[in-house]
């Protein structure tokens, strides 16, 4: 597959940090974007292809500002890749909304490629929130069905994943090598025309 470039938001500890780096293994450049300056420069050291850039991702201007940096002093955006709570993907304030990303991509000169989005959606906490989540992933199921009314510079995607501890690095390997996987091939050459699907890892132990 193609090597990408990719911005990783709200990385949610250890999931944001093992995606960012299988990214990056992969082949791709990876911008990992956090407040936590020693965090940041520690999974910069550990793999070569992570760029770390101090940004406090729920502040809209700096995030425009980031977007526009990385594309025009690295290269053009292949996919923002955002982890989120079912709880605040929910929610009607959700400030990384779709359209948040449509503006900034048009902002940014993005008439001409695909932006392509994907939402890694996770409970709230380990296990409490499963139900909920497949509540949410039939909706957007269901959501993939309707018409398209128009094409726009952006593709969005969905992955949910349940039923791991996040503050459990082992815990979160095999799903985030997974997503990792899914995210690259819904961004990649080939099959960047996926959009509006949703899907679900969960584990039944």
């Amino acid at each position: 597959m193609d090597s990408q470039l990719y911005i990783v938001i709200n990385p949610h500890l250890p999931l944001g940090q093992i995606i960012s780096k299988r990214l990056a293994q992969k082949g791709n450049t990876v911008v990992y974007l956090t407040e936590n300056e020693q965090e940041g420069y520690a999974i910069a050291a550990e793999e070569p292809r992570v760029r770390y850039r101090s940004c406090n991702p729920k502040n809209l201007s700096m995030l425009e500002e980031e977007m526009a940096w990385v594309s025009q002093c690295i290269s053009t955006i292949s996919g923002v890749v955002v982890i989120t709570s079912e709880k605040e993907f929910n929610a009607n304030y959700m400030p990384l909304n779709e359209g948040f990303f449509r503006r900034t991509a048009a902002q940014i000169g993005m008439h001409n490629t695909t932006l392509n989005l994907t939402y890694v959606i996770v409970p709230e906490e380990a296990d409490t929130s499963r139900e909920a989540l497949r509540a949410l992933h039939l909706k957007l199921c269901q959501l993939a069905h309707e018409p398209k009314t128009d094409s726009d510079c952006v593709n969005v995607n969905h992955v949910l994943v349940s039923s791991i501890t996040y503050d459990d690095e082992s815990c979160c390997v095999d799903v985030a090598a997974d997503t990792t996987d899914l995210i690259h091939y819904l961004t990649s050459t080939t099959f960047k025309t996926v959009s509006q699907q949703a899907f679900y890892f969960g584990n039944n132990a």
